[in-house]
């Protein structure tokens, strides 16, 4: 089954219409949107962090999974998170995440309005979600965001390598050593202050 055109679809009619499909689409809003390939850097990002997290995730009783796993965030929307993590009950014929708790979004340049816009409100309006890391692919950035118990959420930025980001959901933590492992991911750029004298500061 091709996949309609500016055409509403229904959850169902969205799964039928992608099955078999060697492009990966997304449905908002009732209408499907083909996915942009990802560049090799971002599959390691992914990679690395589902290794990290699969032995934790296992101890809690969840499951890890990469970007084949939907997510529904809406009554007519579809998303496929980079990585989740599901600690619902195991269902092998379920089409969506039952019980999506941890959620991962690797960004680029390209990428980067969607993930920090609708799909951010869309993860943190899930009830069981409680946290959101965003990775930037190209340069050193994470941000969490975490559900705290009032309900509202929090974001901490981390740009160290060696600094642990602890992930209590998971009762593990997580570096950006082991995020970027094997790549050559920089700093971000630092603002300088060039003096009259025109030496930095």
């Amino acid at each position: 089954m091709g996949i309609p055109e500016h055409e509403k679809l229904s959850i169902d009619d969205f799964f039928d219409a992608i099955s078999g499909s060697e492009v990966r689409y997304e449905l908002v809003g009732g209408v499907a949107y083909a996915m942009a390939g990802a560049k090799e850097g971002h599959n390691v990002i992914c990679s690395n962090v589902q290794t990290a997290f699969v032995p934790a995730g296992k101890k809690k009783g969840c499951r890890t999974t990469s970007s084949d796993t939907a997510v529904q965030t809406g009554p007519d929307t579809i998303r496929y998170p980079d990585v989740v993590v599901d600690c619902g009950p195991p269902n092998a014929a379920a089409m969506t995440a039952s019980n999506p708790t941890l959620i991962v979004e690797v960004s680029s340049p390209g990428t980067a309005v969607f993930d920090y816009g609708d799909k951010l409100r869309e993860y943190q309006d899930l009830k069981s979600v409680d946290t959101v890391i965003q990775i930037e692919s190209e340069i050193a950035l994470v941000k969490v965001h975490r559900r705290q118990e009032d309900g509202k959420w929090t974001e901490e930025k981390f740009e160290e390598f060696d600094i642990a980001i602890p992930l209590p959901t998971l009762g593990t933590s997580i570096s950006l050593n082991e995020i970027y492992d094997t790549l050559d991911v920089r700093p971000r750029p630092r603002l300088q202050i060039i003096r009259s004298d025109h030496t930095p500061r």
